[in-house]
C-alpha cells in the first residue's frame, strides 16, 4: 500500500478506457472508498488517505507542467 500505488491509479483511469468506464459507472456521486476498491480489484492497492495524498500530488505536478508557460 503506498502513494506510489494510488497515483498509479490514477493514470490507469487516465489511460485506460475500459477502467476509466468503470469509473464513470460508479454512482453520480462516488465514495472514494468505492474508488479504493476499484484499485484493488485490478491489483492496485492503496488506501483512501493514500489516494487522498496522490491526488494531491498529481494536481500539484499538473499545475506545475501547464502553468510553466505563464511564467515565461
Amino acid at each position: 500500500m503506498s502513494i506510489p500505488t494510488a497515483l498509479q491509479f490514477i493514470q490507469q483511469v487516465r489511460a485506460d478506457e475500459g477502467l476509466k468506464n468503470r469509473v464513470l459507472s460508479l454512482n453520480s456521486s462516488p465514495d472514494l472508498e468505492s474508488f479504493v476498491k476499484l484499485g484493488a480489484e485490478v491489483g492496485l492497492v492503496f488506501t483512501v488517505a493514500e489516494l487522498e495524498e496522490a491526488h494531491k500530488h498529481d494536481w500539484a505536478m499538473r499545475w506545475l507542467l501547464y502553468s510553466k508557460g505563464d511564467r515565461q
